[in-house]
């Protein structure tokens, strides 16, 4: 201790005499002296305040030494507030965008559904009728547990008109398969759900909510869906919804459509299983295909392709954007890389610049490992602020994120901040401290003592080791930055071609609107045909008006399917026929849509009820099933269908419709006239007009138009056809969006890191670019110097991130549409641009360089 206080005291005397030597030195350069003695106590001041601390720190254990550096880290960061506020942002940027992106991917994949032991739920893949769930939970295994559920729209008179409202069809065990209970009341029990038995109702929360005014006395209220009363026997609670389409009211199937419910081809109820206690799911599986195979036999007509597939209820709800949303963690994750590689640059200039301060402290007898753990701290301290503000910037970013979200995105309510994001922030930001802090901190530590004292001692050991580390961060940014800009380039070409895509018809200035007719006032098939006549004919009675009505509206994601007979074709077993879309229309639909006419004839007036039955193919129908032969004539019939066979005549052929999504191949699809169809429930249906105006305008006059012929009619789903297009791609226009964002990101922090190198590298090369001027050098000499070291930084990150993106981006192929991984056109663009880039952001230190006059940089410090 005596030798280290004889140490400081030697110390003092020299610290005088460099402030001597330095006002001198000062006064020589032009300084007045009051100037030069300030200049040169600003120099050598922090000497005085490391000795103070080293004392305290000798006297001190090691708990007192890390609260002493994290107070003067504290102290010292406010002191440059540009390094810290830079330092801070670059971390903030990083983080916050990695927070957004693991808050989605927490609530979307790793969070628990809300469900009991969700872990044992499982989901048949294909549609069920309800007396296939009958059959599988009599002859199961493997299940202990057994449901399903059919949403649809149905009409409910509210407060002010009649809305639609989507109605649960399900068994008596669906809910209890998932294992939530009511809030309130009880769910229906399993002697209620039979054929004539009572209609009963449990409610979501959000119904109660919103039609029974939160009334803790609703139970026992009757309520209106589809003309029919239903008496309120529970309700939800707010956290449950069905897993994969949401629901206001929940009924018995059997109580509400005995004969939909008994109908064994009916194939439209989504099913949920519990597995038994220690079955796995290739047992429950191969119990499943024994099932099939003994429902096949039993029902041929019905069941002869059963393949029944069982998926993980949590699987199945996340697997159309897993792939997505680990593209983009990993695509965040290089934003980070580069964030921290930025950081770890500004780390190493201060600490190159504070290196005589570390060198002090060394002379006193600090060990390297004591200087590195300060150096540390403050590198924590940087990295937990910039985590703090990241935060707030996930906030937003995950509010944008929402407000971008694609409907398929499933279980939004479960993104939020919560103890994991959190968790998440914290780990981020310690390790992004002491990784990326740790070079800057160990080179800054073994700068040399001797050296370092020297007055002109510009090139130390550690700035030159310094430079070399930076130049590769700096390329490692640019490499990183181009594997992003590759795949945004990609993604972007791909949404391109998309949106390009011809969905066979004209969306132009087309509102579609969807209805549906009330079983107990229409559900004989004339009375259905007189409603829709009728509103077509005071419809296109309006002016500047073409109106005409579909079954499913395309890119609306319904689909009906029938299997059918060719007349003149050889016998297929029961149960083999192939299988169509099946469209039914009425009005000049094919006129209002403007899908192009390819053969043939489209439907007329005298199509109609009692006439021969007509029908138009689309061209995939006749490729597939009609190649090389005239459509025009042919006849086809439904399968299965009792009494003498009901054979419909092609008359004409139309253009294949994206019916599914512009990226879905087309489906053979046959289209019929509604007053030509036996099949009374098709009572749903949508509106097509094509209007020279589609405003709100519009919507209200047709809405009278409707409920002049029937008050109580509700008008749901209103949008044009433009809206159809845009959320089809809603899924690829999220991929794009925030990939690009990333990317473009990638492409700031990277510019700035090349900046600040060269930036840093002009400034410490201040004294040799004096000698070089002073000899004669012109200026595009000192240019070229300069721009030379970038141009090989930038060629070496670009080359490195070609190889990176040639590897990386076959990991995004699925996200891709009509684009290769390696797009030899994406690859080239994005490297020029690059280049521009990193040559811009080097061209500015370099022109800086150029402006430095000889006599100030012979005399740099």
């Amino acid at each position: 201790m005596n030798r280290r206080k004889r140490m400081l005291n030697d110390l003092d005397q020299d610290i005088r005499d460099h402030i001597e030597l330095e006002t001198q030195d000062n006064v020589a350069r032009g300084m007045s002296p009051e100037e030069a003695r300030y200049a040169a106590l600003r120099k050598f001041g922090n000497v005085t305040r490391v000795q103070e601390e080293t004392r305290v720190v000798w006297s001190s254990g090691w708990l007192e030494q890390l609260l002493q550096d994290i107070r003067l880290g504290l102290r010292v960061l406010p002191k440059s507030p540009g390094f810290t506020a830079v330092a801070i942002l670059t971390l903030a940027l990083g983080i916050g965008a990695n927070t957004a992106i693991f808050s989605v991917i927490n609530g979307v994949l790793l969070s628990p559904l809300p469900y009991k032991d969700p872990k044992q739920l499982v989901i048949i893949r294909e549609h069920e009728s309800l007396p296939n769930v009958m059959d599988i939970l009599r002859q199961t295994r493997a299940f202990s547990q057994g449901g399903g559920i059919n949403v649809e729209k149905m009409d409910y008179i509210g407060p002010t008109e009649p809305v639609h409202i989507r109605v649960g069809s399900i068994n008596a065990g669906f809910l209890e398969t998932l294992g939530v209970q009511p809030m309130l009341g009880r769910i229906i029990s399993p002697g209620e759900d039979v054929q004539g038995g009572p209609r009963l109702a449990t409610v979501s929360n959000h119904f109660w909510q919103n039609y029974l005014g939160s009334d803790p006395h609703a139970l026992g209220n009757t309520i209106q869906l589809g003309g029919n009363s239903y008496t309120v026997i529970g309700v939800m609670p707010a956290s449950f919804a069905p897993p994969a389409e949401h629901a206001d009211v929940f009924v018995s199937l059997m109580a509400r459509d005995p004969r939909s419910g008994a109908e064994r081809d009916l194939h439209f109820m989504h099913t949920y299983w519990r597995l038994k206690e220690g079955v796995t799911l290739v047992q429950a599986q191969a119990d499943m295909a024994a099932i099939d195979h003994r429902l096949a036999e039993q029902y041929p007509a019905e069941e002869k392709e059963r393949k029944s597939q069982l998926i993980p209820l949590h699987e199945w709800l996340v697997g159309n954007v897993r792939s997505a949303l680990l593209v983009l963690f990993g695509a965040v994750g290089l934003v980070l890389l580069i964030a921290c590689a930025n950081f770890a640059s500004l780390l190493m200039m201060r600490a190159v610049a504070g290196r005589q301060e570390l060198v002090i402290r060394a002379a006193l007898g600090a060990g390297r490992g004591r200087l590195i753990r300060k150096t540390l701290t403050e590198s924590l301290l940087l990295s937990v602020f910039g985590g703090a503000a990241g935060l707030l910037f996930a906030k937003w970013g995950t509010s944008l994120l929402l407000a971008l979200r694609p409907e398929e995105l499933a279980r939004l309510s479960g993104i939020h901040m919560d103890t994991r994001v959190l968790l998440f922030v914290l780990v981020v930001s310690v390790l992004t401290g002491i990784v990326f802090g740790m070079a800057p901190a160990w080179i800054a530590a073994g700068a040399d003592v001797a050296e370092a004292l020297k007055k002109s001692g510009r090139s130390t050991t550690a700035s030159t080791m310094g430079h070399s580390i930076r130049k590769i961060l700096v390329t490692s940014e640019l490499a990183v930055a181009l594997v992003l800009l590759v795949g945004a380039g990609l993604l972007i070409k791909g949404f391109s071609r998309l949106r390009s895509m011809n969905p066979g018809f004209n969306s132009a200035n087309v509102m579609t609107m969807y209805l549906q007719l009330p079983k107990t006032r229409y559900g004989e098939i004339p009375k259905q045909t007189q409603f829709r006549r009728e509103l077509l004919t005071r419809l296109n009675s309006l002016p500047g008006v073409q109106a005409a009505m579909v079954t499913d509206i395309p890119l609306g994601g319904n689909y009906v399917g029938h299997h059918f007979v060719i007349d003149g074709r050889a016998p297929v077993a029961v149960g083999g026929e192939p299988k169509v879309q099946t469209l039914s229309v009425m009005g000049d639909y094919f006129h209002v849509m403007q899908i192009p006419l390819r053969a043939g004839r489209d439907f007329t007036p005298l199509d109609r009820e009692e006439q021969p039955l007509v029908a138009v193919v689309n061209e995939e129908m006749v490729r597939e099933f009609l190649p090389h032969e005239n459509p025009i004539g042919a006849r086809i019939r439904w399968a299965g269908d009792a009494g003498p066979p009901q054979w419909m005549t092609i008359i004409g052929v139309v253009a294949d419709v994206k019916h599914l999504g512009l990226n879905q191949p087309t489906d053979p699809a046959v289209y019929t006239p509604f007053s030509q169809s036996d099949e009374a429930w098709r009572r749903f249906m949508t509106l097509a007009i094509r209007a020279q105006d589609t405003s709100a305008g519009l919507v209200e006059e047709v809405k009278r138009q409707i409920w002049s012929l029937d008050s109580q009619i509700p008008v749901s789903d209103v949008h044009t056809m433009d809206e159809l297009i845009a959320v089809s791609l809603a899924q690829q226009r999220f991929n794009m969006l925030l990939l690009g964002l990333f990317a473009a990101l990638a492409l700031i922090l990277a510019a700035v890191g090349i900046y600040g190198a060269m930036a840093y590298a002009v400034n410490q090369r201040t004294h040799e670019i004096g000698i070089r001027t002073a000899l004669g050098a012109q200026r595009r000499d000192v240019l070229r110097l300069v721009m030379r070291d970038g141009v090989k930084i930038a060629l070496f990150g670009i080359a490195s991130g070609i190889a990176g993106a040639l590897a990386l981006t076959r990991l995004m192929a699925s996200l891709l549409f009509e684009v290769k991984a390696t797009d030899p056109a994406t690859f080239a663009g994005v490297a020029i641009l690059l280049a521009l880039v990193a040559l811009a952001a080097c061209y500015i230190p370099a022109r800086r360089a150029t402006r430095v006059d000889p006599m100030v940089a012979l005399r740099y410090e």
